[in-house]
């Protein structure tokens, strides 16, 4: 029961983590309102394929991804582009 908790901490502690680096990912690209959007692969957060899933260790950025956009903080143009709006995010995630 105790390693359970372990790992759901582990996991959660990782999430988090990896929101901060999506965020800092947006800013650093500029990728700040619908003009300045742009492609996963341009930002570095394309999906890994299957060898990548396989030889390397979990990437919690595509799981930070998805949140932000359920929450409402990053968008997807029609073309697929991505961008985020600073005004959205929580006050805890600001930084």
């Amino acid at each position: 029961m105790i390693s359970l908790g372990v790992i759901f901490s582990v996991y959660a502690f990782r999430g988090r983590r990896a929101t901060f680096k999506v965020i800092e990912i947006f800013r650093q690209h500029n990728a700040l309102g619908i003009n300045n959007a742009k492609a996963a692969e341009e930002l570095g957060l394309e999906k890994p394929d299957f060898v990548q899933r396989v030889t390397r260790g979990r990437d919690f950025r595509q799981y930070a991804l998805q949140v932000l956009i359920k929450r409402g903080v990053i968008y997807e143009t029609e073309d697929g582009r991505l961008y985020m709006l600073e005004h959205k995010l929580d006050h805890e995630l600001r930084g």
